[in-house]
């Protein structure tokens, strides 16, 4: 039993790691976060826009500040909604 562990794990093929590839995954990775968080801004700000055109004569704001917790749950999920709708178009 101890000659099998005495021998390690097999060496990695190649001569090491790619240090240029991986910076280039890191600098993608960066650039498409940047990408999403301007696209989840931009999709609640234009998400906010609709909510308030389909609730004519109620100031969401000045109900928070009176403590609305149904406004509050509202804006929650409309923000939650909008946010699946962008994760999913962003990640096809």
């Amino acid at each position: 039993m101890g000659n099998i562990f005495q021998g390690g794990l097999p060496p990695l093929p190649g001569a090491g790691p790619d240090y240029g590839s991986i910076a280039l995954n890191m600098l993608f990775a960066v650039l498409w976060s940047l990408v999403a968080a301007i696209g989840f801004a931009g999709a609640i700000a234009i998400g906010f826009r609709v909510l308030n055109l389909l609730t004519p004569g109620l100031n969401e704001w000045e109900e928070l500040r009176k403590g609305n917790m149904a406004v509050g749950i509202l804006w929650a999920s409309f923000v939650l909604a909008v946010a699946i709708v962008v994760y999913v178009v962003l990640n096809k």
